[in-house]
């Protein structure tokens, strides 16, 4: 029985939503496990899942578990409740991830694109409000706000979109926990439409471009700039003036604008004298009842002081809580955060799994290594690599084809015959 396209699409939309991290569905393990109970049902109704697919489920999980157990009980001396939180990772995020690869298979990027798309232009109308009538929709939101276990004050959230007043005023959030977590989802997502339009700029393009603008995310910016640089390469693959001029371009513009040149050192200035001063911030933060907002160079260097060549295996999915023994801290580091939850060894995997989905769209060295920054840019500003919406590629196979897509072409093929 062939899936309908619109259980295709709630499927994919609800993945969005508990990897988007930000509402009352991905703060419910009831309705977490709720909402994969559905997709597990739909897929066996379907007859979606392969044996090809449930083996490689089945061989990930078993290395995923020596792994986990290997440093648990040889190398960390932690109580049973770590290892306990790595096994609810495998059956929580990783799962959720399988699932959606699973069902949409060869598709599954085509939905991201799809359903991400309709968010994003949702995404403005709330963002506009949010800009003209900042109380009025702060006021609404807090009414209709279902609790999301989000303690940072001014936190509001509607399912299809996040308001932080105060903290946000004027940038867009998205259907995420806050812009710059979206702003990664935008620049994947727009990669993902590249690869399946052949680098194409059409409305889907800008579309996801001015998105990731209204955000005002400094990594983001990166990664979208790295993302542009990548397409211009694919579409122009012979070095020519443009070409050797983009890079000292890129480097005046980190230099000239202080939007993105002052905004990285004064970050790294201000993370160092928070680090140095974390006794005085824990009284503070602690009398207002919050974390300690640790920014992205002093997540870094908080785990590496705090855990050193530990960082080689990782120690656990709930490290946190060793670091909490000490001070309050909330991490803003991707990358950090995933060396201390899976190592270096865990992230060298899921790069490896990254690159080995993008090689066969781009399949030369140097598109791989602006594909390789542009996940490092956007995972060092946010800690996105442990969510489902990344580790879909552990699953993704490695040449998708889409939706829609292959029909647009062939379309165009026929016109271009018709015209001659």
């Amino acid at each position: 029985m062939k899936v309908s396209k619109y259980v295709n699409y709630l499927i994919t939309f609800f993945f969005l939503m508990l990897t988007a991290n930000a509402n009352f569905l991905s703060s419910s393990t009831p309705g977490w496990f709720a909402i994969m109970f559905l997709m597990i049902l739909a897929g066996i109704i379907n007859g979606q899942f392969e044996k090809a697919d449930l083996m490689k489920l089945v061989w990930f999980s078993v290395g995923y578990l020596i792994f986990v157990c290997f440093r648990f009980y040889l190398i960390n001396e932690l109580e049973t409740d770590y290892l306990f939180s790595d096994f609810v990772f495998l059956i929580k995020y990783v799962f959720l991830s399988f699932l959606l690869c699973a069902i949409l298979k060869e598709e599954t990027i085509a939905y991201i694109v799809k359903v991400m798309t309709h968010l994003t232009v949702i995404s403005f109308v709330f963002f506009g409000l949010q800009l003209l009538a900042p109380e009025a929709m702060f006021r609404i939101f807090s009414a209709l706000n279902v609790d999301t276990g989000n303690s940072i004050p001014g936190y509001t959230n509607f399912l299809l979109f996040t308001y932080t007043r105060g903290f946000h005023d004027y940038s867009n959030s998205g259907f995420v926990w806050e812009p710059g977590a979206f702003g990664c989802f935008l620049v994947l997502t727009l990669m993902f439409h590249f690869f399946l339009n052949r680098f194409k700029f059409d409305g889907t393009t800008w579309i996801l471009i001015v998105a990731n603008i209204s955000t005002f995310s400094t990594t983001n910016y990166l990664g979208l700039v790295v993302l542009l640089i990548l397409a211009y390469r694919y579409r122009v693959p012979k070095i020519n003036i443009w070409v050797l001029l983009i890079i000292p371009l890129i480097g005046a513009m980190v230099f000239f604008i202080p939007f993105l040149g002052d905004k990285i050192v004064d970050t790294y200035k201000e993370d160092m004298r928070d680090l140095n001063h974390l006794r005085v911030l824990e009284k503070y933060y602690h009398h207002n009842r919050m974390q300690i907002p640790l920014n992205r160079f002093s997540s870094m260097w908080h785990i590496i002081n705090s855990f050193g060549d530990k960082l080689i295996l990782g120690v656990s999915n709930k490290y946190n809580d060793i670091l909490n023994k000490s001070y309050t801290v909330n991490i803003s580091n991707g990358i950090f955060d995933f060396f201390a939850k899976f190592g270096v060894v865990g992230f060298i995997y899921l790069m490896f799994r990254y690159i080995r989905v993008c090689y066969p769209y781009v399949r030369k060295l140097e598109s791989l290594i602006y594909c390789t920054l542009i996940i490092l840019a956007l995972s060092f500003g946010e800690p996105i690599l442990i969510l489902p919406f990344i580790l879909l590629f552990l699953f993704l196979k490695r040449a998708q084809t889409s939706i829609g897509y292959k029909e647009k072409e062939k379309q165009k093929d026929s016109e271009n015959l018709t015209t001659a």
